[in-house]
C-alpha cells in the first residue's frame, strides 16, 4: 500500500529521485528495477508497479473494444505510458511529454494512493486540495457507508 507524500526536485536532465518509501514497492524485491508511468486523471501522472499495472491493463482491455469512449481512452492511456527504469542512485528519467502533460516543472510531489503513486505539480496539487479538501467529511460519507 502506498501512503504519504514527498516532494522532490527534478534535475536539468529530467531525472527525479523516487522516495525510498515508494521505491521498493514500485519495482518489488528481486524484480527488474522498472515501473509504469502514464497520464493520470485530474492533472497528475499515475505510477504503477508491474503487478498492479497488469490489473489496470485487464480493466482497460475488458471495456475498450465495444465502446467508442473506452477505445479513445485506451488509445491515450497506452500511448502516454512509459516504462521507467530506476538507476543505481534511485532516480528515473521522467519523459518531457509526461512532465508537460501534468504541468510538472522543477519539482514534483509524490502522493501515495493505495495501489498507485500519483505524481503532481505542487501547484496543481494545491489547487486540487483547495477544491476538494474542504469536502473531506462529505466524501468520507460516500466511502464509509454504514
Amino acid at each position: 500500500m502506498f501512503v504519504g507524500s514527498y516532494t522532490h526536485a527534478i534535475d536539468a536532465k529530467g531525472r527525479i529521485n523516487v522516495p525510498k518509501k515508494f521505491l521498493d514497492q514500485l519495482h518489488g524485491p528481486g524484480e527488474s528495477r522498472m515501473f509504469f508511468a502514464t497520464q493520470g486523471l485530474d492533472g497528475c501522472l499515475f505510477l504503477f508497479p508491474p503487478d498492479q499495472w497488469e490489473t489496470v491493463v485487464a480493466q482497460v482491455r475488458q471495456n475498450s473494444l465495444g465502446n467508442e469512449e473506452a477505445r479513445a481512452f485506451a488509445r491515450k492511456f497506452f500511448a502516454s505510458t512509459r516504462e521507467l527504469e530506476v538507476d543505481a542512485a534511485g532516480r528515473v528519467l521522467l519523459p518531457k511529454e509526461l512532465r508537460d502533460s501534468a504541468g510538472i516543472g522543477n519539482d514534483a510531489l509524490f502522493v501515495g494512493v493505495d495501489t498507485r503513486v500519483e505524481l503532481w505539480s505542487p501547484q496543481k496539487w494545491a489547487t486540487q486540495d483547495a477544491q476538494h479538501g474542504s469536502k473531506y467529511e462529505d466524501q468520507a460519507k460516500g466511502v464509509f457507508r454504514a
